[in-house]
């Protein structure tokens, strides 16, 4: 017998960076009014472009396969 413990194996947790352009329409009575709604609550989602912009592991080691 061996009174090594086996260490629990770790995956990799990763954050993940992107920029998001986006179009968004708020239906209001002014602009002072639509920004709140906007803060509040968004608006009608009309285009996204989406880029990856970085990764990078934050907790464990990548396998080799």
């Amino acid at each position: 017998m061996s009174n090594v413990n086996k260490i629990k194996e770790t995956k990799p947790t990763q954050c993940f960076s992107y920029e998001v352009n986006m179009l968004v329409h708020i239906i209001a009575d002014d602009e002072a009014t639509a920004k709140i709604q906007l803060d509040d609550k968004g608006g009608i989602v009309t285009k996204r472009d989406v880029k990856l912009v970085n990764t990078a592991t934050l907790y464990g080691e990548s396998k080799d396969k």
